[in-house]
């Protein structure tokens, strides 16, 4: 099977806004990369689909749940095949690949690591892992230290035969950020070897990442072709028309001590980093500060890099010279405070991103970085003295947002009484919360969608009405059974 068989046809008609994107596409495609933002609800999937087959080449999806990547099937067998049986022709194995492949990230990565997965039970990441921002990092030793397991090594050449065994010519990858390390590996290797046209699509951007893991999102995705806006699906009754307000909630007392603490040791370190001798030691010694006029193609690529040596150096009292100031681009420039931004771009330099001249420090860095990590200060290679992902984590998931939850239905319901219709979208099921008893005592000291409901159901005095909908757990007043049994 060489092309999607002529009779493929989409069953309804496309909304404007999809065929507004769909009209572009001869332009998008120029750089053999189509990368779509898309809000829920605006029919992302069947997009996607929809330019597979006017690609008319052997397709493979990639997506973040085994949840999602039945969907895309099912939403093609439904809407486009109009049949209820999945063909022979499409595949959920990347070790046996058909016409169309639908796998996940997970599924990838697990092949080309020659390991065995549980496919009922995979996701794109456990609710710890996401929460907690764990990622695999990898060590000298080859070992994952999270775990201390080691980490097998990537290889895709089978994976890659097959695949161009069926001729693959088109990948799409669905929502494809937030992935682990060593799974950007196994993706970056397929793209490499097929050179592909890549769709891209996503309804969240990954805006808040650092600008190395956005720039591994751009390369993977190309640069953002075409968005279909929030009002566009107002205007096409898709969505309801609305406003947001923003409910402001102040961390719990516990919580406040916490992101203090947490920020009293990042002064603490910020401090010692500018009394380090062995740091101070390297930088000085570095070619771009000793002989700065023979590194200048390497200075004027990374400014931020050069930037940051002088004003650490001239933080501590050393001299900056004109002829640093004249690279620059001023004489009577005047050297910036160092701050935390400015130590962070350092540190990455010296810790990570000049793998040449800081070779013999390599002791000083590691015990750097330990000192980092025990302070809450490196994840993932990431720096973080301002945008602290401890204190986010704290500030993200603060307990005082089920009293204001709380708060905000009691409101709406003061307003709407019976008539209120409110929906409450959140990370997180937090099945623990679950109890089979007559009463629900717990203490609820998580975020998520049990705790929430558990925090409405018990001060809810005015006999609302409550439900849970989530993937794998209902709930419904009983006494409403009847109404939804078929």
């Amino acid at each position: 099977m060489k092309e999607f068989p002529k009779d493929i046809k989409f069953k309804y008609d496309w909304r404007r806004y999809q065929k507004r994107v769909l009209n572009e596409l001869g332009g998008h495609l120029d750089d053999n990369h189509l990368h779509i933002i898309a809000p829920p609800g605006s029919g992302k999937t069947v997009l996607g689909l929809e330019v597979a087959i006017r690609l008319n080449k052997p397709t493979l999806i990639f997506a973040p749940t085994v949840a999602i990547r039945n969907q895309w099937i099912q939403r093609f067998c439904e809407l486009f095949l109009q049949i209820n049986e999945k063909p022979d022709w499409i595949s959920r194995d990347i070790r046996n690949p058909e016409f169309l492949t639908v796998v996940t990230y997970q599924a990838l990565h697990a092949a080309s690591t020659n390991t065995m997965i549980d496919e009922d039970s995979e996701t794109s990441y456990t609710e710890e892992e996401a929460e907690n921002g764990e990622n695999d990092e990898i060590g000298k030793n080859g070992k994952n230290s999270k775990n201390g397991e080691t980490v097998k090594t990537v290889d895709t050449k089978e994976i890659v035969k097959s695949l161009k065994e069926k001729g693959v010519g088109t990948i799409i990858v669905d929502e494809a950020h937030h992935l682990k390390n060593e799974w950007w590996k196994s993706l970056n290797s397929i793209k490499r070897a097929l050179n592909p046209t890549i769709v891209g699509l996503t309804a969240t951007p990954p805006y808040d990442v650092t600008y190395k893991e956005w720039q591994r999102y751009s390369d993977l995705n190309g640069p953002v072709d075409a968005e279909i806006s929030v009002p566009e699906l107002v205007v096409e009754n898709d969505l309801c028309p609305h406003q947001d307000y923003i409910y402001l909630s102040e961390p719990t007392e516990e919580e406040s001590k916490l992101i203090q603490d947490q920020r009293s040791k990042a002064e603490k370190v910020f401090e010692e980093l500018k009394k380090d001798e062995v740091l101070i030691e390297a930088v000085t010694n570095h070619p771009i500060y000793l002989n700065p006029t023979e590194k200048l193609d390497w200075i004027y690529n990374n400014l931020e890099c050069y930037s940051s040596v002088l004003i650490f150096l001239h933080s501590i009292g050393k001299f900056v010279t004109e002829t640093h100031l004249e690279i620059i681009g001023d004489k009577k420039f005047k050297v910036p405070q160092l701050n935390y931004e400015w130590i962070e771009i350092l540190l990455s330099f010296y810790l990570f991103d000049d793998k040449e001249h800081f070779t013999a420090y390599e002791e000083h860095k590691e015990k750097l970085i330990n000192k980092l990590k025990r302070n809450g200060l490196l994840e993932r290679k990431t720096i973080s003295f301002r945008h602290n992902r401890k204190v986010n984590r704290f500030i993200s998931s603060s307990l005082s947002k089920l009293q204001s939850i709380d708060n905000i239905v009691d409101i709406e319901y003061n307003t709407l009484g019976n008539n209120l219709r409110m929906v409450i979208l959140t990370d997180y099921i937090r099945r623990e919360f679950l109890i089979n008893d007559h009463q629900n005592n717990l203490v609820l000291n998580k975020i998520g969608v049990l705790p929430i409901f558990e925090q409405l159901r018990r001060t809810n005095d005015k006999n609302m009405k409550l439900g849970i909908l989530s993937g794998s757990l209902v709930i419904i007043p009983y006494r409403h059974l009847e109404k939804i049994r078929y």
